[in-house]
């Protein structure tokens, strides 16, 4: 989609609004619009997202009306959360700043809003990690089969963490440094980017954050924080190096299969798909696995 107007005038009414592009990241194509003084984000995917679209939606829904700053879809004028043809979702928007995570106090906030989001969302014990994440992560996956080491790579890290029975809630599942926004004059940190929100090992979160984060050594403030806020025991904690193993063996599949389509959306280029898996193969390595 190269534009959202007439979309946004047929299904949410808003006519004559100032539409801009953003940068939407990999998986998105996102536009500022500005309307009668209010402000939304416009969001598409691609159609096979589009269930992961609605699902982000009900997720920030949710969590906004137990009082989290999520950026929830705005419905259309016949009450629709979000449209799937096309893939197109009206985002309130959220003021303030992404955070980077460089200091103690970043890392805090984004800590303490992760937590706070895996408490409130019902965090039971189970089902057993094997159920896990089969269409993220698995040898039979688009593009997996180019690479024997990614092969070997999943592999390892599912017999690693299937037999796990941990603590499950709900994920956002991609918790970057930047899709937390804080408001310097309130001091909220809200959290955004919600498309692919599923429930899961509350561990796959916390390990995708370390991740974006540099790793565990980078992660201590991060990880400190999130041990006295969040739902798990230190018992549970051990198994965050695992989590992190299977966490960038995801992030190898998902480049893969990018290679393998010549998947560009998010204005990347074929170098940046590269690089996102040769990262996640150097990571891994670093985690303790010897990619052959």
């Amino acid at each position: 989609m190269n534009n959202p107007t007439e979309f946004l005038a047929r299904f949410w009414g808003i006519d004559d609004a100032s539409v801009t592009p953003m940068d939407g990241g990999m998986n998105s194509d996102t536009w500022l619009v500005e309307h009668e003084g209010s402000t939304y984000v416009a969001k598409a995917v691609s159609p096979e997202m589009a269930a992961a679209l609605v699902a982000g939606g009900e997720v920030a829904t949710t969590l906004a009306e137990a009082g989290f700053v999520t950026g929830p879809p705005v419905p259309t004028r016949d009450g629709r959360m979000v449209l799937t043809e096309p893939a197109l979702a009206l985002l309130a928007h959220v003021p303030g700043r992404e955070l980077g995570g460089e200091s103690d106090e970043e890392q805090g906030w984004i800590a303490s809003t992760l937590a706070g989001v895996h408490s409130a969302s019902s965090p039971t014990l189970g089902p057993n990690t094997a159920t896990f994440a089969l269409d993220w992560l698995s040898p039979q996956m688009p593009g997996v089969g180019d690479h024997q080491w990614l092969t070997a790579a999943i592999e390892a890290v599912r017999h690693e963490t299937d037999p796990l029975t941990l603590t499950w809630s709900v994920l956002h599942t991609d918790p970057a440094p930047e899709a937390f926004i804080h408001n310097d004059t309130t001091g909220v940190t809200g959290l955004i980017d919600w498309t692919g929100a599923r429930r899961g090992p509350v561990l796959y979160d916390v390990a995708s954050a370390v991740m974006y984060l540099g790793g565990i050594e980078h992660a201590s403030a991060f990880l400190n924080t999130y041990q006295s806020q969040g739902p798990l025991s230190a018992d549970e904690m051990r198994h965050l190096e695992a989590f992190s193993r299977f966490r960038e063996a995801v992030q190898g599949a998902y480049f893969a299969g990018r290679l393998a389509s010549n998947d560009l959306t998010g204005g990347i280029e074929h170098a940046d798909n590269e690089k996102g898996l040769s990262d996640a193969r150097r990571r891994l390595g670093a985690l303790g696995f010897a990619a052959s």
